[in-house]
């Protein structure tokens, strides 16, 4: 049963569609965060909409604010990741929540950037998701100009080879359906050969990365002699760009044919008006290069009461030890070049497979 109910509170008006997403709000979601992981493209993915609500409160002059959630038992957990709230938008959803629903005793938040000095409810923090995020200028050549002169000669001199080389290369842009699914695949194979050639087992959620790039993929090849040796899959969300698989075929490992993909990616992006690019996670020293700033989300809980905290201790216990093994996660990535944390890398990803299956 579809239900909703508006409130006005303070300055705007407080709506709950329960159960419900309305037509308005894959629009509303762009408008207010223009961000993949709060997109109903990436929900209807990597997601699953069912039973799901929707909070949206408005601000005058403002985008609203668009929370999607589920409620599983006493628990409240938004959907939503990578996203800025304000301490007073976040006070005023934490206040609605606790109020219109009494069974309700934590919010969960994967992924947000907030202030809490002062915040009015119990709470833990922690890094959880990071990424890289590229403000963009207006054209590719005051972004090719802006990034350090080392790293502009080294990609021009890459290229330089790539083309005298092979007479037959050309790089080539996809949007949405126009990208071969095998394209696609076959950029996904090369990613997972580089990592597991470094004993690590890993693999991509191919069905779902094919499924997201027909929705709103951005998809850039390499072709040499018209067979595919480099490729990188992102994503458009409004005037936004999201990197997120990037490979090649190692017999052009000299090349450096990932780094050129992720220049030309992100010039062809801003030709194509994209305001930011988000690079992705991880510690990488060429992401800074290519002028990406580290923005760092937390994970948030937030307790109704302290008495709350005590009837949800499960939970307390539970993000907790979540925060310690981030910071250890983040230990490893800054020693990464030391050989201990190489055999601490593939112990973690040894016990997380295991634990998975």
């Amino acid at each position: 049963m579809h239900t909703h109910e508006m409130m006005q509170v303070g300055e705007g008006a407080v709506t709950c569609y329960m159960y419900e997403i309305p037509s308005f709000i894959e629009k509303e979601l762009i408008r207010s965060y223009q961000t993949l992981h709060s997109s109903l493209a990436f929900f209807r993915i990597f997601r699953s909409l069912a039973h799901v609500s929707c909070y949206v409160a408005r601000r005058i002059g403002q985008p609203p604010t668009v929370l999607l959630f589920s409620c599983q038992r006493h628990q409240l957990h938004v959907l939503n990741e990578m996203i800025e709230l304000d301490q007073t938008e976040l006070d005023r959803f934490a206040r609605h929540i606790f109020t219109r629903f009494a069974g309700i005793d934590v919010i969960t938040f994967k992924a947000v950037k907030t202030d809490l000095d002062g915040f009015a409810f119990p709470t833990q923090q922690h890094a959880s998701k990071s990424t890289y995020l590229i403000t963009l200028p207006s054209t590719p050549d005051e972004y090719t100009a802006s990034i350090g002169k080392s790293t502009r000669t080294g990609l021009r001199h890459q290229m330089n080879n790539v083309v005298r080389d092979f007479k037959t290369f050309e790089s080539v842009f996809f949007v949405n359906d126009d990208a071969k699914e095998q394209y696609v695949r076959d950029i996904i194979r090369f990613s997972e050969e580089k990592i597991t050639s470094k004993g690590i087992k890993f693999a991509h959620d191919a069905e779902r990365i094919v499924a997201l790039v027909k929705l709103c993929g951005f998809i850039n090849v390499f072709l040499i002699d018209g067979r595919i040796c480099a490729g990188s899959i992102n994503y458009r969300v409004g005037d936004s760009v999201f990197g997120d698989v990037t490979g090649y075929d190692p017999k052009y490992e000299k090349y450096g044919l990932g780094k050129l993909c992720v220049h030309q990616t992100i010039r062809e992006s801003i030709a194509r008006g994209s305001r930011k690019f988000y690079l992705g996670g991880g510690v990488f020293d060429f992401k800074k290069r290519m002028l990406g700033v580290p923005l760092q989300m937390d994970e948030l809980t937030i307790y109704r009461s302290r008495v709350g905290m005590l009837r949800n201790l499960d939970q307390v216990v539970a993000s907790a030890v979540t925060g310690g093994v981030g910071k250890l996660k983040a230990t490893l990535h800054r020693h990464k070049q030391a050989t201990w944390a190489g055999y601490a890398f593939k112990l973690f990803y040894l016990l997380k497979n295991k634990i998975a299956k």
